[in-house]
């Protein structure tokens, strides 16, 4: 193989896009861990590690205290029809159950923090909400579709993965894992 001096432009011009692109990856890495720790995707069973989330309101989760709890992991929009039907019925099953444990957090995939908000104040929402980070869209394109559901355990494990809208039956269902 020759020196760099003596490749032919096209393999000159290969080498400035690989090496492109191992920086890209390196800033992606050092910017957003959490979106690089997600290339696997999320199972039931497997531990579940969070990346850091603010809340619409400006506070951050505090996932640890959040430990020993049943928690809810919800992707949803303003825009889809799906999580507009979904999340009254999450609504009501988290006011019922709150009391034994229950934690919901949601996560709107709006292009703006303004009509998140609006949604929410709209739905009179008692669950929390916030805008999905870049690690948190990473999670979220290992499977496309809204609404999506992660339950965790009060081990922080994953015990249920719903990519579709959960009728109320459904819902109901999580009482299981309380």
């Amino acid at each position: 193989m020759g020196s760099p001096l003596n490749q032919s432009p096209y393999a000159e011009s290969r080498h400035r896009a690989h090496r492109r692109q191992a920086i890209a990856s390196l800033m992606l890495a050092a910017l957003c861990p959490a979106a690089i720790a997600q290339k696997i995707p999320l199972a039931v069973g497997q531990q579940f590690q969070p990346p850091a989330l603010t809340l619409l309101d400006g506070s951050p989760v505090d996932w640890q205290r959040l430990q020993g709890n049943l928690l809810i992991v919800e992707f949803w929009a303003s825009w889809c029809p799906f999580c507009a039907r979904q999340n009254p019925l999450l609504d009501r099953f988290y006011r019922e159950h709150q009391s034994r444990g229950l934690e919901v957090i949601t996560i709107s995939l709006d292009k703006t923090k303004d009509a998140a908000v609006a949604y929410m104040k709209k739905g009179g929402y008692a669950f929390k909400a916030a805008m999905a980070t870049e690690a948190w869209a990473a999670i979220y394109r290992q499977r496309q579709g809204l609404p999506q559901v992660f339950v965790i355990d009060r081990r922080g494990r994953i015990v249920a993965i719903e990519v579709r809208e959960m009728m109320e039956e459904d819902i109901r269902e999580l009482a299981r894992f309380l």
